[in-house]
């Protein structure tokens, strides 16, 4: 059964068809109240789970060193000897930075660039609902809070980040460390420039997307591994939004349109009892009409390894 929402709601969700001052108003209130939403949900169940936290920080340490990239330490440690100012500069980029220039790059692209707006605020807010389920599903300590981990809790030396953290109900969660949402949305804010284009906008966001990778990790607040998971985090937030754009024109252009046109033309039937042998190419039809097919089995356009 379809659900049909009544034409005022519905309006209320299109994205033409209403003054800028109306868009603006929507989506800020959209996105303030889905981060108050995401700041509690991720406290609701178990909001001090600190011994699963430390288990699992440890069993991760363990695997990275099995990987051979168990070197958050080496990192904090390469910045506190280039310059201690070099390393409480990470600690307040880390802290101030990531909502600079999300905020901002939300503002630029919803005044400048709307039909790119609306993805990247779709991924946004995916990345963050899913992070919501893994923070509540795996909780982990991140590296400052690890004794005997031999890493110096920066953000706390600095007053940057609560201290009291996932023990208040609407408090920061100090066990939200996989994935880096630090790590994922500058991979959004990046993804967002680069399809901007411009030379100066493309150097800027590379340079701070290099600096954010640093300092996720030599202020101690996160794994290595954390970094991988938040870029994992955006690839998946680009495949639920909408597939990247090579890959829709390998839909509309190759092997998978004929696909998708040949099970569409012969459903619910769409492939003989014998099946197809890869790198199976014919210009003709090579089948009869399929038994019990609605419309006549067609096979004209085999591309597999062509």
């Amino acid at each position: 059964m379809k659900i049909k929402l009544p034409t005022s709601l519905h309006r209320v969700w299109r994205n033409s068809g209403h003054s800028t001052r109306f868009l603006a108003t929507r989506e800020v209130l959209l996105l303030l109240s889905t981060y108050f939403f995401y700041s509690v949900s991720k406290n609701l169940i178990d909001s001090t789970p600190i011994l699963k936290a430390f288990g699992n920080a440890w069993a991760l340490v363990e695997f990275e060193k099995t990987l051979g990239i168990a070197h958050e330490s080496t990192i904090q440690i390469w910045a506190s000897l280039h310059s201690i100012v070099f390393l409480n500069f990470l600690g307040y980029f880390y802290a101030i930075a990531l909502w600079i220039a999300l905020l901002g790059s939300a503002a630029y692209l919803f005044a400048r660039n709307r039909r790119l707006y609306w993805p990247m605020r779709n991924m946004y807010l995916v990345t963050m609902v899913t992070a919501v389920i893994i923070f509540a599903v795996y909780p982990l300590a991140p590296p400052r809070l690890l004794p005997g981990y031999g890493m110096m809790d920066v953000a706390s030396v600095l007053g940057v980040l609560p201290k009291e953290g996932s023990r208040s109900f609407f408090g920061y969660n100090e066990f939200a460390a996989m994935p880096s949402l630090h790590i994922a949305w500058s991979c959004l804010i990046a993804l967002a420039w680069f399809k901007l284009g411009g030379t100066w906008g493309k150097v800027l966001v590379s340079i701070y997307l290099v600096l954010m990778t640093i300092a996720v990790v030599a202020t101690a607040n996160h794994y290595i591994l954390d970094v991988v998971a938040g870029v994992l985090l955006l690839v998946f937030a680009m495949w639920v939004v909408g597939l990247p754009a090579s890959v829709k024109k390998m839909l509309e252009y190759r092997d998978l349109k004929d696909l998708r046109d040949m099970m569409k033309a012969s459903w619910p039937h769409p492939f003989p009892e014998s099946g197809f042998r890869m790198g199976y190419y014919r210009k003709i039809n090579p089948l009869p009409a399929y038994p019990g097919a609605a419309v006549p089995f067609a096979d004209n356009s085999w591309r597999l390894l062509s």
